[in-house]
């Protein structure tokens, strides 16, 4: 097993279920959701029940398949992330148990991981209180030296920012209590990992819990994810080209967004798609029906997409790119790697970028721009709301 994600709280299991939607993931990767509420539990649908654990306050990490999972893990931690975070200095040791028991099952070798992903969710308890304290055990359980990326999602903070003209007190109170809540993940998740990939959800609307916006949101977030990390490999193909591939891989990512050896660095990602074929393409094999691709369209694409609101690509201090194309685009150039450079160079003078053919009739720029935590102005408008609230 060369990857683990691994799931804390709500939103980071709903990104990791997402993410193993994909064909083959599982056949590289292994999956671990952690949670304490069990209803969320039950709506995953591509983690299997024994990667269930349930954080409960008097049990501490229960296995979804034990007897008595339901009565044992009984409810969540009422968005209090430090009621979570005692839980789990109590019990953090049983991470270790988690792991054998995978690997025992797998027969899998701990010194294989290479990589572990631990995304969650910055505005609950669950995710803040736990994802620190996994990331610290799996990283000591490792028999090898390894590196972990976690994705964090960023509450949505518009109500706090209308200020008088919202009525609803008690909603108003949940951002603000979230903002805090984000500050303290933060604070305790960059002592732990070596990159914090971050998602917002300022850039959904209010009131998508009336709708499906959230689940295409994790959707759009779990392709973008693997595009950047995993892109090159897993679109990986045998086809046979005229120009000479360049794969970025994980150690690169890692290098252009890392931070500055005490605290891990921060990133934004951002995905810009086009079909390659009309319909009449896909009826008639060959040239006909091949649209035209411009890689500087989907740059821009990508960049409009990226998971903060507010993004300013001129403040980042690196860029990644993982471009994907069938056999076509590259032979002909109709994409060249020389303008992806080119078009990212504008931003920022740290600049790495990959390529790769898919078997897919899609092209494809995903972009990960890397910041420094205090040039992150969503970040700092949290904190100035966590910080005027806890003064009040």
């Amino acid at each position: 097993m060369q990857y683990l994600f691994v799931g804390a709280g709500q939103a980071g299991t709903q990104i990791v279920d997402q993410i193993f939607a994909h064909d083959n993931i599982d056949l590289r990767a292994e999956p671990l959701a952690f949670n304490s509420t069990i209803q969320d539990l039950e709506r995953l649908n591509n983690i299997p029940q024994d990667r269930w654990y349930g954080v409960s306050e008097s049990d501490g990490l229960v296995s979804g398949t034990v007897r008595g999972f339901e009565e044992q893990v009984t409810g969540g931690f009422g968005q209090t992330p430090t009621k979570a975070d005692r839980v789990m200095r109590r019990n953090e040791g049983e991470v270790h148990r988690v792991l054998d028991e995978v690997y025992e099952e797998l027969e899998a070798d701990p010194s294989t991981l290479q990589y572990a992903f631990v995304f969650l969710g910055l505005g609950g308890g669950t995710g803040c209180g736990i994802a620190p304290h996994i990331a610290r055990q799996i990283r000591s359980y490792a028999e090898s030296e390894m590196d972990i990326v976690s994705m964090a999602v960023l509450p949505n903070t518009k109500l706090v920012n209308q200020g008088a003209q919202v009525d609803d007190d008690a909603a108003l109170d949940n951002q603000i209590q979230q903002c805090e809540n984000a500050v303290f993940g933060l604070d305790n998740l960059e002592d732990e990992v070596e990159s914090i990939m971050l998602v917002d959800n300022q850039r959904l609307a209010l009131d998508v819990a009336e709708g499906n916006e959230y689940s295409e949101y994790n959707r759009y977030v779990a392709d973008a994810f693997l595009d950047i990390v995993l892109g090159a490999e897993r679109e990986r193909t045998d086809v046979q080209l005229d120009v000479q591939m360049q794969d970025v891989d994980l150690q690169d990512l890692i290098r252009f967004i890392d931070g500055d050896g005490f605290r891990a660095g921060y990133a934004t990602v951002g995905r810009g798609v086009r079909q390659t074929e009309s319909l009449l393409g896909y009826l008639l094999p060959g040239s006909i029906g091949r649209q035209p691709i411009q890689e500087t369209g989907l740059i821009a694409d990508s960049i409009d997409k990226q998971t903060l609101d507010g993004f300013s690509p001129n403040d980042a201090t690196s860029a990644v790119a993982v471009a994907q194309a069938p056999g076509w685009c590259w032979d002909d150039k109709s994409i060249a790697l020389g303008s992806v450079y080119d078009e990212l160079g504008y931003y920022c003078a740290n600049v790495n970028a990959g390529w790769a053919v898919t078997k897919r009739n899609l092209a494809s720029v995903t972009t990960a721009f890397g910041f420094d935590r205090e040039d992150i102005d969503r970040i700092a408008e949290i904190e100035r709301i966590a910080e005027r609230e806890g003064q009040a």
